[in-house]
Order: structure tokens, then C-alpha cells, then sequence
């Protein structure tokens, strides 16, 4: 009966796991002291975003970029047109300057202009799991 049991509940829990779609991206950011970037996007089904940006000494560390410690930060994502604006958790504040678009490949981060149109920034592709 416990045999039973754990089977299904592994299976339940592998199910759930595999609704997160993850988006990677990796690239160099010229700071002074950290060289390289390696960031990470969880999009979970409950319209969470959560975002890991590893920064690395060099471009050779990113193979072992989860050796680093990560900054970790939480948004919510909102439809809002054919863009995602991105909602801080705490205040539920809209942040009116960034946007995302998220397709089933790519995630593409948008800038806003000071003319208000929106420029494509970087783009972070799909990690198959």
C-alpha cells in the first residue's frame, strides 16, 4: 500500500514540476568587478515570475554558474495586450517601464523609450528540461 501511495505521489509531483517553464540567458554585462551574467526565469502557472542572475568573475565560469550565489527576485507577470507587465508582489506597484513577451521558444525583455514607444532588449531562450 505505501508502494502504491509513493508511486502516485511521485507522479502527481512530476506532473506539477513540469507545467514551470524555464527561460535562460547568458551574456557579458561589463561591471568592474563581475565580467559575465548567467540569469535563469521560472515561469510558474500561478503568473509568478522568478528570476536568478548568477554574476561570474569570467565567461570560462559559466558552465558552473550554480556554484555562485544568486540574486533571486520574485514579480508577478500580467497580460496586457501582446506584452506581460511585470507587478511587484509586495505593493502589487506596475512597473511602467519594463515588459515582457513570452512565447513558447523565447522570452524577450522590452524597454520603454522616453518617447514611450518600447525597444526589444535582451532575450532569454526556452531551457528544455
Amino acid at each position: 500500500m505505501y508502494l502504491i501511495i509513493s508511486i502516485l505521489f511521485s507522479i502527481f509531483t512530476l506532473n506539477a514540476e513540469s507545467k514551470e517553464k524555464i527561460y535562460f540567458g547568458r551574456a557579458h554585462n561589463y561591471n568592474a568587478i563581475y565580467s559575465y551574467g548567467v540569469s535563469e526565469i521560472y515561469i510558474s502557472s500561478d503568473s509568478t515570475m522568478t528570476r536568478y542572475d548568477y554574476r561570474l568573475p569570467n565567461k570560462k565560469e559559466w558552465k558552473n554558474y550554480q556554484n555562485y550565489e544568486a540574486k533571486k527576485e520574485v514579480q508577478i507577470i500580467s497580460k496586457k495586450g501582446k506584452y506581460y507587465s511585470l507587478i511587484n508582489p509586495v505593493n502589487h506597484l506596475e512597473n511602467e517601464m519594463h515588459f515582457v513577451k513570452i512565447t513558447e521558444n523565447r522570452l524577450i525583455y522590452y524597454y520603454r523609450a522616453t518617447d514611450g514607444s518600447l525597444i526589444k532588449g535582451f532575450i532569454f531562450k526556452r531551457k528544455m528540461n
